[in-house]
């Protein structure tokens, strides 16, 4: 199942039911996506729209989800935190086996982001029309690609999201 929330319903579900929210972002989504519908709903419209009004039959439900959800993936005998890091481990033994692959593809998508975005910023290409609307989607996507690649190689840690998402929800300390 592929759903795409709006930032407002993914905020009610990360302050109401955080263990769904947690098993959205990992090998566990469609399985949480399929709990939340059910419960909000039965269909992914009713289950957004229920999230947006956060009314307390909607939240409850919510909670409920998340319940039933950590009862069944008990039963099914499935720790969301293992899988998680299982998937890592599975990530770092393809490495020992070679990463020539995947070093040239990653090396020729940045060559080519850099010179795309080296092209652009010196006007060594004119954009017009169409292109020019289509062109910051462009950049986006490339943008975003080179991220994963650098996520790929470098890392990036479910420490550094939670992180991000403390930072996020704090008051700074001058505040009331």
């Amino acid at each position: 199942m592929k759903w795409k929330l709006s930032d407002k319903a993914l905020a009610t579900i990360k302050a109401v039911a955080p263990g769904l929210a947690t098993a959205l972002g990992g090998p566990l989504a469609g399985a949480a996506a399929g709990a939340l519908v059910s419960a909000l709903g039965g269909d992914e419209k009713a289950a957004e729209a229920a999230l947006l009004t956060q009314d307390p039959a909607t939240l409850l439900a919510l909670r409920k989800a998340e319940q039933d959800f950590a009862v069944r993936m008990r039963e099914l005998d499935i720790e969301p935190e293992r899988l998680a890091v299982q998937d890592r481990a599975s990530a770092r033994d393809m490495a020992k086996t070679g990463m020539k692959p995947q070093m040239l593809i990653a090396s020729a998508f940045v060559i080519g982001y850099f010179f795309t975005m080296g092209a652009l910023l010196f006007g060594l290409v004119e954009v017009d029309g169409i292109g020019a609307q289509i062109l910051p989607v462009l950049v986006g996507a490339l943008t975003a690609g080179l991220q994963q690649i650098l996520n790929f190689f470098f890392g990036s840690t479910l420490g550094s999201k939670e992180k991000t998402e403390l930072l996020y929800r704090s008051k700074p300390a001058d505040s009331p």
